[in-house]
């Protein structure tokens, strides 16, 4: 009797773990059907929309489901082993998708990246459950670079970098020196990356430091796989490291961090070789190995040597101390031993010392590059960084407590407490299973924060990169831990394992920060530099000319100069400051050199003649006399000037944007009177006039008969469609008021429609008549103002119905079905630029976008009566009527001057009346000049 109802009772246990593990993968496939119909409709919007509907969008989700679930049910009839192969709760990390899928808010990227997050760990999670243990070092490498490396090429950019990176990427082809501390190997190595003939050379830098950062991953991997001996955490753990904010910005960028971590994650897969108690190799050898990694490392940055205590803790802990034994045994052992010992000795010292070597590099290519030779002094100096030598302060982490907040917000960016709190868990697991691997960690992550809390530079998060790599290793090890505790499995036929869960709850977190993450590390947008130097060394220059450049317009032409190849004549330099500037121009000038400018150097006027080349200004001492053939003549008089002739460039070619026009100018007698270029498209209002020849040549320097070149870019007004406006230019005192000018028509232009693709906050409205897919419109904005508005949509635009609405109102804005099917799929695309008058009360409000028949709001979204399109914060006061505004911080109000006879040497009494705007934590200093007849500065306090 008790016999069968036990057996009843099992029966009953398997029958209900079956179907509750049917039920599971059904659920679960259903929730990652939902997710692709929500990126398909996100993505295709209007094409797509019917999949934003719950009657489509329901099925198409349950007939994916049914499809994963008869699967799952084909591949565990065929299983010999139900439990393992047909694991319910595989597909748990589809769940994670609920994270966008509750968030009504339209991210493309957030949506994709969580979908591929999701499927990544299915896969991981199938593969622990079927592969055997020869292939998971395979299997660990290819899940690791399917993850990293799209997201690294998906946001690494193309173009010439800034700053350090911008030097690597220049001097790397052409084996040229860089800045201290020299940095051989990482020149060494890229020089390969730039022989490639894919893509631009900046391309392959950046991708350098990609190919370094996924091998670091790999080894990283093999370290934490051997220490904590459970491969699939292994590879979470080397894909969330890759993930860490400060990794990932190494990681696409041509900076040498990306090939030091690469050293590191070498260096520590050695140690962990040598002090596995299993481990059966000839320790000496590795020791000999780690010794020559050291020293590679040390060519590259020469923080490596952090590593060297760590190092020598392994050759002291190693098990059975085999480095230090002697295999020898007889009459002369004790001979041996000491004869063993110092060969051991000086192969590691030779191993270290070899690749050190690499640092003839430099006096070598000294010679080549500078044409001197470099000396043993400025060698020295050069190697060791002696110019940084100040920055590092070894008291520092006694002295300034803030350091300790510094260095501590950096961990937190990074990891977050909860993360910190499993890499705790992770290195008191390991002081109990692993003591010596435990300590090695301790001590390189101590070196490294020790370095960072006494090192003052702006880019410190590099330098604590290695003890980021620690942290995460650490939380690796405490994540497989608690997986551990999922090996716990219900007693009943098809039963599951709770280990999903864990892996789910313990990953959301990281995948939360990678998605925060992104906008901040990605690269991948165009900054416009590039194609601005591009446009600039296309412009007919003098041969042999030189173009004086500031700091951020320097990378981009001498990049396209020395890589590209572009006008390899030019002499291109930037200078210190604006003394060396001047003493350059007077040199170059009186050597008969043609010199260009771009960069802003005053006073000039008079002392040569100025004129626009492109945004380029040339600095003559000869004027030009003659209109150029390249443009089209003209004659409009303003007073004494007359505009002579134009350029136009109705696409710019330094930037698509925007017009360029370039006018010419020529006054037959003196000007006495200071005027300003005002350039406007009809119909539109004017923006700030400025000198002619790029603000730099006043009219009173003018000289009878020259002609004057004078550029400007002219943004694109917001046309709904394409449509001829006037280019229209007036000449007048600075300070007129706008509403006084008179203009003059110089050239009608057609203008193509803007393009309304790409602004700022994507959105996914509908209504019977048309659609909104994007929208711009500012934050904040003043009482009494018009609020202006950017919408991109199908259909007619005039349909919707644009509010603002105080947020504290609880409004509920949806909550019926879409009595039509026929919505606003069709029409022609739009671009609406529309204005919401903000009254005078301050508040937060809500921008809605409502309709009279009704709209849904996204994704499964309910009809309503209207859409969020964004909150803006109402503050501050009024601006007075011409009143003049600072940043939008404080109002100039007037100017009350006492005695405006002034005397020279003398002084002059004046009251200036502020408001204040918004509240300011900063202090700012107030400077008043005063400009004579000319333009020229006369006094100033």
């Amino acid at each position: 009797m008790n016999y069968q109802a036990e057996a009843d009772h099992a029966s009953y246990i398997r029958r209900f773990g079956v179907i509750a593990a049917q039920f599971s993968i059904f659920f679960l496939s259903f929730i990652g059907g939902l997710a692709a119909t929500r990126i398909f409709y996100e993505l295709y919007f209007p094409a797509a929309s019917w999949l934003g509907r719950p009657y489509t969008a329901f099925p198409l989700a349950a007939l994916f489901a049914f499809v994963v679930w008869g699967l799952w049910l084909k591949i565990t009839m065929r299983s010999p082993n139900q439990t393992e192969i047909g694991h319910s709760l595989t597909l748990f990390p589809l769940l994670l998708n609920l994270i966008y899928l509750t968030n009504s808010t339209v991210d493309l990227v957030r949506s994709r990246f969580i979908f591929f997050v999701s499927l990544w760990l299915v896969v991981g999670l199938v593969v622990e459950c079927r592969a055997q243990k020869a292939a998971w070092k395979w299997w660990g490498i290819g899940l690791i670079c399917t993850f990293l490396l799209p997201v690294y090429l998906f946001t690494m950019s193309a173009l010439v970098g800034r700053d350090d990176v911008f030097e690597f990427q220049v001097v790397t082809p052409k084996l040229g020196i860089v800045h201290p501390t020299g940095y051989p190997l990482y020149l060494l190595l890229g020089k390969l990356f730039a022989l490639l003939s894919v893509q631009s050379v900046a391309w392959r830098l950046n991708f350098a430091s990609v190919v370094y950062a996924l091998l670091a991953a790999v080894f990283l991997f093999l370290v934490m796989w051997r220490v904590g001996k459970r491969p699939f955490p292994a590879i979470v753990g080397a894909v969330v490291i890759g993930l860490s904010p400060t990794w990932w910005s190494q990681a696409i960028q041509a900076e040498v961090y990306a090939l030091n971590v690469l050293v590191i994650s070498v260096g520590l897969w050695q140690m962990a070789k040598v002090l596995m108690p299993d481990a059966e190799i000839e320790s000496h050898k590795w020791m000999v190995w780690l010794a020559f990694t050291l020293g590679v490392g040390l060519t590259n940055h020469l923080t490596t040597v952090i590593l060297i205590p760590a190092a020598v803790l392994t050759a002291i802990l190693m098990p059975n101390n085999q480095f230090w034994a002697s295999r020898s045994r007889g009459f002369s052992r004790d001979a041996l031993v000491a004869q063993t010992r110092l060969k051991h000795l000086l192969q590691v010292s030779a191993a270290f010392v070899l690749p050190l070597l690499l640092y003839a590099y430099l006096p070598l290519r000294w010679q080549a590059v500078v044409g001197e030779p470099m000396g043993f002094a400025r060698f020295v100096d050069w190697v060791i960084g002696g110019r940084f030598q100040g920055a590092l302060q070894l008291m520092a982490w006694l002295r300034d407590l803030t350091r300790y907040e510094v260095v501590g917000r950096l961990f937190l960016e990074n990891w977050g407490w909860f993360n910190l709190a499993i890499a705790l868990l992770g290195i008191g697991w390991l002081l109990w299973q692993q003591w010596r691997v435990a300590l090695i960690l301790v001590v390189t992550w101590l070196g490294y924060t020790f370095y960072s809390l006494n090192y003052y530079v702006p880019d410190l998060a590099v330098f604590l990169l290695p003890a980021q790599i620690m942290v995460g290793i650490c939380w690796t090890l405490g994540l497989g831990w608690l997986l551990q505790l999922g090996e716990w499995r219900l007693s009943f036929q098809g039963g599951f394992s709770i280990q999903p869960v864990l892996l789910l709850i313990l990953v959301g977190p990281v995948v939360l920060l990678a998605v925060r993450s992104w906008p901040q590390v990605d690269q991948s947008d165009d900054d416009g530099r590039t194609q601005w130097g591009t446009a600039v060394l296309s412009l007919p220059l003098a041969e042999n000319s030189a173009i004086l450049a500031d700091s951020d317009k320097y990378p981009p032409l001498f990049y396209l100069q020395q890589t590209e190849g572009m006008r390899p004549d030019l002499d291109i330099s930037v200078w210190p400051d604006e003394a060396a500037y001047r003493a350059q121009l007077s040199v170059r000038l009186g050597a008969g050199q043609t010199v260009y400018l771009a960069r802003f150097l005053p006073g000039l006027e008079g002392l040569y003649h100025l004129r626009s080349v492109g945004p380029l200004t040339e600095v003559s001492p000869d004027a030009l006399q003659l209109l150029p053939t390249t443009a089209t003549p003209t004659q409009l008089s303003f007073d004494t000037i007359t505009l002579v002739g134009y350029e136009l460039e109705p696409v710019a070619r330094v930037d698509g944007t925007q017009t360029a026009v370039t006018f010419y100018w020529q006054t037959a007698e003196p000007v006495s009177v200071v005027r300003h270029v005002y350039v406007r498209w009809s119909g539109e209002p004017a923006e700030a006039g400025q000198h002619p020849a790029n603000n730099y040549y006043p009219t009173v320097a003018w000289r009878p008969g020259e002609i004057v070149s004078d550029y400007h870019l002219l943004q694109a007004p917001v046309l709904l469609d394409s449509e001829k406006r006037a280019l229209q230019v007036a000449l007048a005192p600075p300070f007129s008021s706008l509403d006084d000018l008179v203009w003059q028509t110089v050239v009608e232009v057609e203008l193509a429609a803007t393009e309304g693709r790409g602004l700022e906050r994507p959105f996914r409205v509908q209504s019977v008549d048309a659609t909104i897919t994007g929208a711009t419109l500012p934050e904040q904005i003043r009482p009494k103002q018009s609020l202006p508005l950017l919408i991109t949509g199908f259909g007619d635009a005039e349909s919707f119905d644009f509010r603002l609405e105080p947020v504290s109102i609880n409004q509920v804005l949806g909550g019926r079905l879409a009595a039509s099917q026929k919505w606003g799929n069709d029409g022609a695309e739009f671009l609406l630029a529309a204005e919401v008058y903000v009254g005078e009360d301050n508040g937060r409000y809500r921008l809605m976008a409502a309709h009279d028949d009704g709209v849904v709001c996204g994704w499964m979204q309910l009809q309503g009566d209207g859409c969020v399109l964004g909150e803006i914060e109402v503050s501050g006061v009024p601006i007075p009527a011409g009143a003049v505004n600072y940043e939008d911080k404080i109002a100039l109000l007037s100017v009350d001057v006492a005695d405006a006879n002034l005397q020279p040497g003398g002084q002059i009494n004046l009251t200036i009346n502020w408001q204040s705007l918004a509240p300011m934590r900063e202090d700012y200093t107030v400077f008043v000049q005063v400009l004579d007849a000319q333009d020229r500065l006369v006094g100033q306090v």
